[in-house]
């Protein structure tokens, strides 16, 4: 009788043994692991289990691509980690209160096909143009694109010489990432550096105005507030290739403004300069547009909406002056290097406050010892963009030079793309 009980429970266990085998089974084939997730438990008998993501993959059900940085099509496939709209402002949760009232929320039966989920990352559920989420504007939620470029206009390898021998972002020395406080250089350091200059009545020599970058062989970016009082084309002339103001320098070229474009909308009402872009279609006596050269190059543009993170290094350059209380311009190029600042910091009440949008960058050295400075207006702010310099921002206002918690202020180039294609139009070589 005891041997036949012994078996009785010896079968029974083996029985409860293999029900819970089969459920452990049946549980870790229900994660909804995607992306090649495997699903484990937490120990041995237990229901609780998770998926254990590949690299790149992370998220609930491994269904986040860290690696994507960009959107095929309208986005509906998109599973980046992009997650504030196009002015910089961040996106709301899927699950967070707020949006689970809205009509695309992660506890919708599909939403994990959808890519919604306890996260804020943009998606496009809906079939939308681009991917998107809500945003938390004063009391309410609404619908905002976001801030990530399209696949593509991403810039590759191949897209970036262009039919005249163009390579953007290209230079013949290495950058020294070691203007106020910064280092003297060569233009081989920044080949698309363009040196503006007002012409003078009587034959004696121009007078530097102001920088710029070279975008094609024919057009120069700078900004509109170094043109606003003296709108005419005829009185200026543009020199590439230029490390020494006012000498000649082996390689460089000189240029006389074909056509001079000021943004429509541009303002000075306030402290900020609004909208503070200008377009310097360029030709030599002869009729040339630039030669790419040792000395001569393009920078490449950024994608829509593309900016460097914050905290990024990038390169500044100029013929500005050294402090605010020089009174003359230094004789050679300057470079120096500076950090992206993000757009909350910037407009806290200590630095700018309101006079900061969503159309412009701050930039500044940590230590406060290096800045763009008067004279620098309209020159490149250069920053690593997927692997190559690209013209992030041009110089535009700032209070005073190098002062603590007063950053410089930058046109934000991402914002101006389609302002700048429509313009110059993509058959002119622009480098995207």
């Amino acid at each position: 009788m005891r041997v036949w009980l012994a078996s009785l429970f010896l079968c029974a266990l083996v029985a409860h043994s293999e029900s819970l085998f089969t459920l452990s089974l049946h549980l870790l084939a229900n994660c909804g692991c995607q992306n090649g997730g495997v699903c484990v438990s937490y120990k041995y008998f237990s229901s609780i289990r998770r998926c254990s993501c590949p690299k790149k993959f992370k998220g609930e059900h491994c269904e986040i691509d860290t690696s994507k940085t960009c959107y095929h099509g309208n986005g509906q496939s998109y599973r980046g980690k992009a997650n504030t709209d196009t002015k910089g402002r961040p996106c709301l949760a899927w699950n967070s209160p707020a949006v689970l009232q809205q009509t695309y929320n992660a506890h919708r039966s599909d939403a994990l096909s959808l890519g919604l989920g306890k996260h804020n990352y943009c998606r496009n559920p809906d079939n939308q143009r681009r991917p998107w989420c809500y945003v938390q504007i004063g009391l309410k939620q609404f619908v905002q694109e976001c801030m990530v470029q399209d696949c593509s206009l991403s810039k590759k390898p191949s897209s970036t010489v262009d039919q005249q021998g163009f390579q953007c972002g290209q230079k013949a020395l290495r950058p020294r990432f070691k203007i106020v406080g910064g280092e003297f250089t060569v233009v081989e350091n920044q080949p698309w550096f363009a040196a503006i200059y007002l012409k003078n009545k009587g034959g004696s020599p121009p007078s530097f105005k102001c920088g710029g970058s070279l975008i094609s062989p024919c057009w120069v970016a700078s900004a509109t507030h170094c043109f606003v009082n003296q709108p005419k084309k005829e009185e200026y002339v543009v020199y590439l290739g230029q490390s020494k103001r006012n000498s000649y320098n082996p390689g460089e070229m000189k240029f006389e403004v074909e056509q001079l474009i000021l943004h429509e909308d541009f303002s000075d009402e306030t402290l900020a300069f609004h909208n503070d872009i200008a377009l310097l279609k360029i030709r030599t006596s002869t009729g040339q547009c630039a030669q790419p050269s040792r000395t001569i190059q393009t920078i490449c543009l950024p994608p829509r909406f593309g900016d460097a993170p914050f905290g990024s290094d990038c390169e500044i350059t100029g013929f500005g002056q050294e402090s605010a209380t020089d009174y003359f311009y230094p004789k050679d190029l300057k470079m120096s290097v500076v950090k992206i600042i993000s757009h909350e910091q910037c407009k806290q009440p200590h630095y700018y406050g309101s006079e900061i949008n969503y159309k412009m960058l701050c930039a500044a050295d940590p230590e406060w010892k290096t800045d763009s400075c008067s004279g620098d207006s309209g020159g490149p702010l250069i920053c690593n963009i997927d692997g190559r310099p690209t013209l992030s921002g041009i110089v535009s206002w700032g209070s005073g030079c190098a002062e603590k918690n007063k950053p410089g202020v930058y046109t934000r180039v991402s914002y101006f793309l389609n302002w700048i294609q429509s313009h110059i139009g993509e058959e002119n070589g622009l480098a995207f």
